[in-house]
């Protein structure tokens, strides 16, 4: 199917440190998911209708290696499979040839307006 690889550079406001989900100077586990949920959010887009976006659903992850700051993190999404609304993605985190993380990813396809519709509904905005 379609794949997208993305480069990233880590910022120390994207260690666990700075995040608070550890006590380390290196790549937070919460900033690696936004990297790739950033990229097969990208891998998508063009082939959305407009008023069309996706959203994470499902991930599971496995952080298998640190990254400093300033490393190049190299993020290349794969879409597996289309079912419908929802979209499948297998995902892959490297820092020069080191895979230090990889991925399934579950996006779905949601109108923006009726999406945001619902959070108004539930906090009686």
């Amino acid at each position: 199917m379609k794949t997208l690889i993305k480069k990233y550079q880590v910022a120390k406001n994207q260690t666990a440190r700075s995040m608070g989900s550890g006590d380390l100077e290196v790549l937070a586990t919460p900033a690696l998911v936004a990297m790739m949920e950033n990229c097969a959010k990208s891998l998508v887009a063009d082939g959305l209708s407009v008023g069309q976006t996706t959203v994470g659903f499902k991930l599971d992850l496995k952080h298998l290696a640190p990254s400093a700051i300033g490393a190049e993190i190299k993020v290349e999404a794969e879409l597996t499979d289309v079912d419908g609304q929802k979209l499948s993605f297998s995902i892959k985190a490297y820092d020069q040839a080191t895979l230090i993380g990889n991925a399934s990813h579950q996006r779905v396809i949601v109108e923006t307006a009726d999406f945001l519709e619902k959070l108004k509904q539930k906090h009686n905005m």
